[in-house]
């Protein structure tokens, strides 16, 4: 039997800490609740909730934006109890108002109760993607911890690929049921949750390791990490608020663009599980690159030719696969860059992500209304581009530079 030196202090590093699929996999659910069927499973159903209950798009998407707002008062508190609370608590809140949220859209008598049930759930994400960070970090080997990351980021990818066809599903008063299936996933996955997540605190605070946000954000190396994330919030929500119009658009109003859409967009992005592995085998920066050539590629063909199936199509699988691994690139990167206090460090990350969410469909609106949705779409492209400029200047994870 070796008792080498070498091979010792790595074995005692990782005793006691699990793999990354226990952790992976109950984040992935509890993103595919939220971020896939709460955040952006509505827009799908806005003409069933018209037919409905009559009103305009506009006011609806209104509503959506208290949801944003109150996703940013979420993340504040997930940072200020990260080490203090069990992780447990926030996911377990988010899960809470998102199966509440969908509960009250799919038993919703009114235009007034459907609207509270849209800024309900979509308060959840504020709760739960960021706690993960500190879990992942606290309880998974240093190998299996980028995985673990993309297994949970990729999350959102699977509830795309389920609310596509459920759109399909959902014709006359079906869509309530949709909406009750929905709520009772995210309440079982609740219960699957405080079943796999520590009950005490994680990754301990102490008073003289206490730091502020502004502390976080002076941080040189993290200012492209800010920029990356402000872009990706803007570009993906205005990819999701008028790819579909676009499409749609542009094929004589066919129904059937936005279901087909959303489904292709997230069985391509599937592929953001193995992130975690590019980023291990060809480095950060080259798969940042890659994510951000294909996103812009995907807003080029809505820019450039939006007309036909096949460009349609394209476009759904490009943004799949850029929007994905570039998102779930975020968490990597951010855990190198914060690797000292991970979920507020990821919170303030998804803060410039919510930040660049609100502000796309706002200001890329006013193009489209003004120039159109091509002229939308070109913005997008540049500005995907530009992006570039925000190079990571670390490429590879200190646990990936050890080995």
């Amino acid at each position: 039997m070796r008792t080498g030196a070498a091979v010792t202090p790595a074995r005692d590093a990782d005793r006691g800490l699990a793999g990354p699929w226990l952790l992976g996999l109950s984040g992935l659910a509890t993103l595919a609740v939220t971020y896939g069927f709460g955040r952006y499973g509505y827009g799908l159903f806005l003409p069933r909730f018209q037919a409905e209950f009559g009103g305009s798009t506009g006011a609806l998407g209104a509503v959506t934006s208290i949801g944003y707002l109150g996703e940013l008062l979420a993340l504040g508190v997930v940072g200020w109890w990260a080490g203090r609370k069990s992780p447990r608590l926030p996911i377990a809140i988010g899960l809470g108002c998102a199966g509440a949220g969908m509960l009250l859209i799919a038993v919703a008598p009114s235009t007034w109760v459907l609207a509270v049930g849209v800024a309900v759930s979509g308060m959840a994400p504020g709760w739960v993607w960021t706690p993960y960070s500190d879990v992942v970090q606290d309880t998974v080997k240093p190998s299996g911890r980028a995985h673990a990351l993309s297994m949970i980021s990729t999350g959102t990818t699977f509830g795309v690929v389920l609310a596509g066809p459920a759109a399909f599903f959902a014709t006359d008063s079906r869509w309530r049921l949709v909406w009750l299936g929905a709520a009772v996933v995210a309440f079982l996955v609740t219960v699957w949750n405080i079943r796999a997540l520590p009950s005490a605190p994680v990754n301990r605070v102490r008073p003289q390791e206490t730091v502020q946000w502004r502390e976080l954000t002076g941080r040189r190396d993290a200012w492209p990490l800010f920029v990356a994330a402000t872009s990706s919030g803007l570009i993906g929500a205005a990819y999701w608020s008028f790819a579909g119009v676009a499409v749609a658009t542009a094929n004589g109003g066919d129904e059937r663009v936005a279901p087909v859409l959303w489904t292709v967009i997230g069985v391509a992005g599937t592929v953001g599980v193995f992130t975690g592995r590019f980023v291990r085998h060809h480095g950060l920066r080259a798969i940042f690159v890659t994510a951000q050539i294909t996103l812009s590629l995907s807003t080029a063909v809505l820019w450039l030719a939006p007309a036909g199936w096949g460009f349609a199509l394209t476009s759904a699988v490009l943004y799949g696969c850029g929007f994905m691994v570039g998102g779930t690139l975020l968490s990597v990167w951010s855990s190198m860059v914060f690797p000292d206090h991970p979920t507020r460090g990821f919170s303030v990350v998804v803060v410039f992500i919510t930040l660049g969410a609100i502000a796309g469909p706002a200001v890329l609106g006013l193009v489209v209304d003004n120039a159109g949705l091509p002229s939308a779409f070109a913005i997008a492209t540049l500005l995907a581009l530009a992006t570039l400029a925000a190079l990571p200047r670390h490429s590879r994870t200190r646990s990936e530079e050890t080995q």
